[in-house]
């Protein structure tokens, strides 16, 4: 499935070496993904969907709506999930600034 949309992402996006700086992965696991080789972890999931500006649900190629739809038949908020994952991933990405510009003990 997500090789499917990335294929689809790069031909939207002019071709792998448009899209590929715009992900954040590194080439071997943008390569992976690409052809459908190995498993990512939800974490390389969702990193990718916020490096390309889009949800998760987006990214599979769900529809909004339709992802709502079958949020709700579990129960589950579709929005609050969505602010859950990307308050989560702003988390993340706030903790690993601090930690790279924290300098090493001498």
């Amino acid at each position: 499935m997500i090789a499917i949309r990335m294929q689809q992402l790069e031909i939207e996006n002019g071709g792998m070496e448009a899209l590929l700086p715009k992900t954040g992965l590194a080439r071997q696991t943008y390569y992976q993904l690409l052809r459908g080789i190995g498993n990512p972890t939800l974490k390389t999931i969702e990193r990718l969907a916020s490096s390309l500006n889009m949800t998760v649900f987006e990214l599979l190629g769900f529809e909004v709506d339709d992802a709502r739809r079958a949020l709700q038949k579990g129960g589950v908020d579709y929005d609050d999930l969505n602010s859950a994952i990307v308050k989560k991933n702003r988390a993340q990405r706030t903790l690993a600034r601090e930690t790279r510009s924290r300098k090493l003990p001498t």
